[in-house]
């Protein structure tokens, strides 16, 4: 009897010496699975889950070589625990997240590429200069990457390019404005409108013929006898829509001329050229003001040679400031024009 009672004792302490411990392996995996989805956006939580995992296996693994009598029965189970329910919630916080960026990003998008597309039409006016450029190539990177990013998902990452596509869209929006608001001022319109009668009139009383262009919607108008006998659709400075101050701007200049040679080659390097007589007395006393004032560089020179030439017809303002028109177009002019015939150049003139 005692020695069946010993076996009996020793078998129970050898079983009493280990208990079995739970399968962690799903929620190993479930926190891998967790830390791949939540790194990208969010990494602090990701780095959570991870040193949860660590202090786990470390209790696994304590557990499993502790003695019963000095084992904590439910150690695993609580550490696991704890990794389970910070996997479950970094992954919901991530996904809804993701899930209102991806409604974010819809709205946002349809908005951001109408406002590049918008700024892509006006980049080709006539005064945009170096740093709309930049912008705008800016904006289409921006646009094209938050494509690519919402595509993989990183809608968040997308929204922040939208954002910086926006703001380059912006700098050529605000650009685009300021050229066309002195085409809109009251004083401005009033002046172009005076000089353009003026020339229509003397068309008229004269009954010979007179040149207008209309900067603005890029047309050269022949007069005759003061009616409108053919428009041309022109060319003009890179900047042009600027009023011109000085020589280099590329800027075409605004104002009351006369036709002072009538160009063919040799004479000029364009297929025909009508000579103006810029500058005229008026802009030789703007461009002392501008100096006085500081406004002009007192080493600028005022500049010459604006033509009302041909070679032109690309579809875009390039010319240094002056006037170009397709060659068939400018043949026609030049037949008409002598030396003496008014031309008068406005920022917009609306009869």
């Amino acid at each position: 009897m005692r020695a069946a009672g010993a076996v009996a004792l020793a078998a129970l302490l050898v079983s009493c010496s280990r208990h079995p411990l739970p399968n962690v392996d799903g929620a190993r995996r479930a926190a891998r699975n967790a830390i791949r989805a939540v790194r990208p956006t969010a990494p602090k939580k990701a780095r959570l889950i991870e040193q949860l995992v660590a202090l786990a296996e470390v209790a696994t693994a304590a557990e499993a070589a502790a003695p019963w009598w000095e084992g904590s029965v439910g150690r695993t189970e609580a550490a696991w625990l704890r990794v389970v329910r910070a996997a479950r919630e970094a992954t919901a916080t991530v996904r809804a997240a993701q899930s209102q960026a991806r409604g974010a990003y819809a709205t946002l998008y349809p908005e951001v590429r109408n406002e590049v597309v918008r700024a892509q039409a006006e980049i080709g006016e006539a005064g945009m200069d170096r740093r709309e450029a930049a912008a705008m190539q800016q904006a289409l990177m921006s646009l094209k990457l938050a494509e690519k990013l919402a595509e993989a998902g990183r809608h968040q990452q997308a929204i922040e390019e939208l954002r910086e596509a926006r703001d380059g869209a912006g700098v050529v929006h605000r650009a685009w404005g300021a050229l066309h608001a002195r085409l809109g001022e009251p004083s401005n319109l009033r002046q172009w409108k005076q000089w353009a009668e003026m020339t229509i009139e003397e068309s008229l009383r004269a009954g010979d013929t007179a040149i207008l262009v209309d900067k603005l919607r890029r047309r050269v108008t022949l007069y005759r006898a003061g009616r409108p006998v053919a428009h041309f659709p022109a060319e003009l400075g890179a900047n042009g829509l600027r009023r011109k101050e000085h020589a280099g701007d590329r800027a075409t200049p605004e104002g009351m001329y006369r036709v002072v040679q009538v160009k063919e080659p040799p004479e000029t390097r364009f297929y025909k050229a009508l000579l103006i007589n810029y500058p005229n007395d008026e802009d030789r006393m703007r461009f002392a003001l501008g100096q006085r004032r500081g406004s002009i560089s007192a080493r600028a020179g005022i500049g010459s040679l604006i033509e009302i030439h041909g070679d032109g017809g690309e579809g875009r303002d390039w010319t240094d400031g002056c006037v170009a028109l397709n060659n068939e177009d400018m043949a026609r002019l030049f037949a008409h024009v002598r030396v003496g015939t008014p031309v008068t150049i406005v920022g917009t003139y609306g009869r």
